[in-house]
């Protein structure tokens, strides 16, 4: 897990993140409360989930799809327009979960952010599930326990820093982010493209730049029409 305070003090606003990767055992979760209907299954957990969030207040609780999270940042950036929109009223959506998988996404199409970033059953059979927690107060760790704890649940190791060239190409492929773009980024950082020895460091530092910009154009698109 990963846990972070953040404090922006010319917007003042203050809230902390928690990015957690955990294992359920859903063999128990489906025998505990009885369930055999897939759809059932997962309501039971969307269920569960509002529940912990509306329990702790203000707090969001998001289980995130990982396959186009490019790195932890990449969640913070999404968490710190979700929190400016709702602050000065420039949000998409209503809801703050549905907000962050918009600027996850960097699209303002719902169906087509929760598509790429929302979870469905096929992803509570996999071997680690991704979620993030946002609060104003430093409560992270007892929603985690309280979460872990109803959902049968044990923490795994933290790999959504992890990258390869294989994670790199579906990124970009993702966001409709062309090569040229790229090499753009990287030449203003004085980093010659055609260099055999183009770091995957330099790459990541590249994607996220363009990840980060196609957000604050989302923020800035729905500032214009506000």
């Amino acid at each position: 897990m990963i846990v972070k305070e953040f404090n922006i003090q010319d917007l003042n606003l203050h809230y902390y993140v928690g990015i957690y990767q955990i294992k359920i055992n859903l063999d128990r979760f489906i025998a505990t409360d009885k369930i055999d209907n897939k759809e059932k299954i997962l309501n039971q957990f969307f269920n569960i989930i509002k529940e912990i969030q509306d329990k702790y207040e203000n707090s969001v609780v998001q289980f995130i799809k990982d396959k186009y999270i490019l790195n932890q940042d990449h969640i913070f950036t999404a968490c710190y327009y979700l929190e400016k929109a709702f602050l000065q009223n420039k949000n998409i959506s209503n809801k703050k979960n549905i907000e962050l998988l918009l600027y996850l996404a960097t699209n303002r199409q719902i169906n087509k952010s929760i598509k790429g970033f929302g979870i469905d059953y096929s992803d509570l059979n996999k071997d680690k599930l991704t979620y993030c927690i946002i609060s104003p107060q430093n409560n992270l760790n007892n929603i985690y326990v309280n979460l872990s704890s109803v959902l049968l649940a044990e923490e795994e190791e933290f790999t959504i820093n992890d990258q390869s060239n294989t994670k790199i190409n579906l990124i970009q492929e993702y966001f409709e982010i062309s090569d040229n773009q790229l090499n753009s980024v990287l030449k203003s950082y004085g980093i010659i493209t055609h260099n055999s020895d183009l770091s995957l460091s330099s790459v990541v530092s590249a994607l996220y730049d363009l990840i980060c910009e196609k957000m604050a154009l989302l923020y800035v698109e729905k500032a214009k029409n506000v």
